[in-house]
């Protein structure tokens, strides 16, 4: 079968190191990210996994308009290593932004095709960051993957905007996953009528139950049938919609900060980050270099010193209480 992305075994289980016999000469250990496990034996062993562009272009061939035969070039965005992509020439950013613009400049020069993958809100900063700079160039064709927790519908279309002016061909498709399953068990490239994501399964090995209140509950089983994962209680929302699954958590996406980020324009998501603080007070973050308009906004390193903030993590956008809260789990991958 084809993975959304390459297949991850983890380490241990329950912390256990039972797993570390595995490990072979040559294998690569990466961060995991949403995992419980937070030790040392919180890491992935990457392997080899299918390709994404068959599988992706078998399902929705619309996504690739304009590829072509050209080789394109892939950019990883994410914060961990991801794996290999044999269909193309593959770039590490490293939450580099200057490593990420470079590389959408030189796909431009070269005349490549772009599979862009990260999360939401720095695949953002980088191509509004990028657009500002003096190699503001981006290629024809740009293909998103889009991971680790929603993109809001607005910041969609100010993407969509922002690139209109030199990408001929420029789709998305985001990706739904935990890390006690696997990543991308679920995709999506529509939304429905109130802008919400449709996820559909990645194929037949993934099952979608639903428990008590709506709770979604994924299942994975291997290429040879066996279940590897019964009903996993994923902590999300979901339910079936128009061919498709409608996924939510009000804790961590509170529906007061969902219409906050939908109400906003690109002219607004061209100024901010889409990090904000949503408690006693309401504070949005800035990007680098873009100066406060009213009370409501942060410059980018005063907000990182009042309220933190590291590209590394996701965003809170739940309601922060007075006191006494822990940090919301950050669980969700692509």
């Amino acid at each position: 079968m084809f993975l959304a992305t390459p297949t991850w075994s983890s380490l241990a289980v329950e912390g256990k190191p039972s797993a570390m016999q595995e490990l072979k000469a040559g294998d690569v250990l990466s961060y995991s990210s949403g995992s419980h496990n937070r030790g040392p034996y919180g890491f992935r062993a990457l392997r080899k996994g299918g390709n994404l562009r068959a599988y992706l272009e078998g399902r929705w061939p619309q996504l690739f308009e304009g590829f072509g035969g050209r080789l394109p070039l892939v950019i990883n965005a994410y914060p961990a290593a991801l794996g290999t992509f044999e269909f193309g020439v593959y770039v590490d950013t490293y939450l580099s932004l200057s490593t990420g613009s470079r590389a959408l400049h030189l796909a431009h020069l070269e005349n490549m095709p772009v599979m862009l993958l990260g999360q939401p809100l720095y695949i953002a900063d980088l191509l509004y960051r990028h657009m500002r700079s003096e190699d503001a160039r981006l290629p024809d064709t740009l293909l998103i993957g889009s991971g680790g927790y929603v993109m809001p519908c607005s910041l969609e279309m100010a993407l969509r905007e922002l690139c209109a002016p030199q990408v001929k061909h420029l789709n998305m498709f985001h990706g739904y996953g935990v890390a006690e399953v696997d990543a991308g068990c679920l995709l999506a490239v529509r939304r429905d009528d109130e802008g919400q994501l449709v996820y559909e399964r990645r194929s037949e090995h993934v099952g979608v139950d639903f428990g008590d209140h709506e709770e979604l509950l994924l299942s994975l089983r291997d290429n040879d049938g066996q279940t590897v994962i019964d009903r996993f209680p994923t902590g999300d929302s979901g339910r079936a919609a128009s061919g498709g699954y409608v996924v939510w958590n009000d804790e961590r996406l509170h529906p007061n900060v969902y219409k906050i980020l939908e109400s906003w324009t690109p002219d607004d998501w061209s100024r901010r980050t889409g990090y904000l603080y949503y408690g006693r007070e309401v504070r949005f973050q800035l990007r680098k270099g873009e100066k406060p308009t009213a009370a409501i906004e942060c410059e980018f390193h005063d907000y990182e010193k009042r309220y933190g903030h590291y590209w590394l993590f996701k965003p809170q956008w739940s309601r922060v209480k007075d006191g006494g809260r822990s940090a919301p789990l950050r669980r969700t991958i692509m």
